[in-house]
């Protein structure tokens, strides 16, 4: 049990034969009982803001529970958002992949279907150039050996007796019409002259002079 500073004040001493000297002893033990008094006072003093402080601490300490709580939780959440962030920008660049594969893909597929097209394109007016070109050059060579072969009948020396001999036949030819046998008259027509009666005749000329009678 812990004495009080009453307990010191009232503790009573017997009194023997040469004994202390009682005055000291009351005296020191006022001196004993206001020093213990303080000391108690310090003590509780230090007791209560010792409390004080355990109050705290563990309002503090229940805080550091709460906040570490609250620390973990924002990290498991930040952990959360993070991976579904990365889930997501994963799956949105693997989309975004796909697609520009498929639109490089479909370009390219434009492209060479442009450049066959292209190609076939130029390859049939490549032929129908050759084509034309050829074309045109066999009409060149056909009209130029008509032409030779017409400038060079032109300029057949005998060109003028067959032209004097055409007119011979022809002479010979009316002739002979006039003498037929036509009570109403007779019309003979040729390339080169025509004969009026109502028989109608066509007689064809050649270069060579001699003729033909067509009824």
């Amino acid at each position: 049990m812990v004495l009080s500073p009453q307990d010191i004040h009232n503790k009573e001493f017997s009194t023997k034969m040469r004994g202390y000297n009682i005055d000291e002893v009351n005296d020191f033990l006022d001196q004993i009982i206001k020093d213990y008094q303080i000391t108690i006072e310090e003590n509780e003093s230090l007791k209560s803001k010792n409390r004080e402080i355990t109050k705290e601490l563990n309002y503090f300490n229940s805080m550091k529970d709460s906040l570490n709580q609250s620390i973990i939780v924002a990290q498991e959440a930040a952990d959360k958002l993070k991976a579904k962030s990365q889930k997501e920008a994963s799956i949105a660049n693997s989309e975004a992949q796909k697609a520009a594969d498929k639109i490089l893909d479909d370009a390219n597929k434009r492209a060479n279907q442009t450049l066959d097209k292209a190609s076939n394109k130029t390859k049939e007016l490549i032929a129908v150039n050759d084509a034309l070109r050829k074309s045109n050059q066999s009409f060149r060579n056909k009209l130029n050996d008509l032409l030779n072969a017409q400038l060079e009948f032109v300029n057949n020396e005998n060109w003028s007796s067959a032209e004097n001999s055409s007119n011979d036949a022809l002479k010979s030819a009316t002739d002979a019409i006039n003498e037929l046998d036509n009570p109403k008259g007779s019309r003979v027509n040729s390339k080169d002259k025509e004969l009026s009666g109502d028989l109608k005749s066509t007689i064809t000329f050649y270069p060579d002079g001699s003729f033909e009678i067509i009824k």
